[in-house]
């Protein structure tokens, strides 16, 4: 039987370092709101759970006249939590005009011993909506913390950060501007479990900076080797089909195709291989050692070149028990 091995990293040019801390699973809710997008107005909700509002409901409909953000929260978040007493400060700021709202799909009392424990939250007693399914069926979203703008006519203006929840863009909103600040938009469909970009999981399969992949023979596919540069994405890519590890090793040292038999020992037959590199740059130098590290490392051998001979040597076995990596 022939053994695979696949080997893929993958550096995505577009993802951003930001707070967001907490990987969110949305909530299962029922169907009956759809997804809001920008432009569309917020259906006047009632929203039965809210905590330190003197146990009545909220109903989006009331705050019309204000702008309204809604911060997506949990008590395992500490970017959200953090960010509390300075929105709490901006409420009050702003006072009747703007209108902060907590929103968790925890449960209310689970909230209660959370803030009055937590030393970040101890003492403030804004609103929050718990237990909540129908928000977040309306702007769902992954990470956390999350802001959902709403205009003062009950339209939904966008998503942000919490660090974007500024004194200088909450009046920019108020004096009737747009929300300019960098749109929040989470990979909903992104599957933790399945491989990063395989089939677009988490972003488009072009996304990678750099791939190395090895795969035993495939059937139907030429027998061939190919080195291209493309000069737009400043990347070399080498792709080698259905070829022998001889062949593959050739990339590397590039007199080994002359060599006699005699002087080769690759070990065992491990028959005929599929490969591909791409990575940034041109240097020969760069290319040849990744390659290099690559099939050492996939075949478990060390390779040495003599000038006048080649050979594979077997790496020994890792020291039992081997160390398991944690992070």
């Amino acid at each position: 039987m022939k053994l695979k091995f696949c080997f893929l990293l993958c550096l995505c040019p577009f993802f951003r370092a930001t707070a967001q801390v907490k990987m969110k699973p949305v909530p299962i809710v029922s169907h009956e709101y759809a997804p809001l997008k920008v432009g569309d107005q917020v259906p006047g909700i009632s929203l039965p759970q809210v905590l330190n509002h003197h146990g009545q409901p909220l109903n989006l409909a009331g705050f019309r006249g204000k702008i309204l953000i809604l911060d997506f929260w949990a008590t395992s978040c500490g970017s959200c939590i953090q960010a509390m007493p300075r929105l709490d400060s901006l409420q009050h700021l702003f006072g009747e005009r703007l209108v902060i709202l907590p929103v968790t799909s925890e449960k209310a009392a689970q909230i209660r011993a959370f803030q009055a424990h937590n030393p970040y939250l101890k003492g403030l007693k804004f609103r929050t909506v718990a237990e909540d399914r129908i928000l977040h069926q309306l702007f769902p979203h992954r990470l956390l913390p999350h802001e959902v703008w709403i205009s003062e006519t009950g339209r939904v203006l966008g998503a942000t950060e919490v660090t974007e929840v500024t004194e200088a863009l909450i009046n920019q909103v108020l004096n009737g501007g747009s929300l300019s600040a960098p749109v929040k938009s989470d990979v909903l469909d992104y599957d933790p479990t399945r491989p990063l970009l395989v089939q677009h999981n988490g972003a488009p399969d072009t996304a990678y900076r750099y791939r190395s992949l090895l795969v035993a023979e495939i059937k139907g596919l030429p027998a061939a080797i190919s080195i291209r540069y493309d000069s737009l994405r400043h990347r070399t890519a080498i792709r080698a089909t259905n070829v022998s590890l001889r062949r593959l090793y050739g990339l590397v040292y590039k007199d080994l195709r002359g060599l006699p038999d005699s002087s080769v020992s690759l070990g065992p037959d491990r028959g005929l291989w599929c490969y591909e590199l791409e990575l940034p740059g041109s240097s020969a130098t760069r290319i040849r050692q990744s390659v290099r590290e690559d099939l050492d490392r996939f075949f478990n051998v060390s390779s040495e070149w003599s000038g006048s001979s080649f050979r594979l040597v077997p790496r020994p076995d890792p020291p039992v028990p081997e160390e398991t990596l944690t992070l």
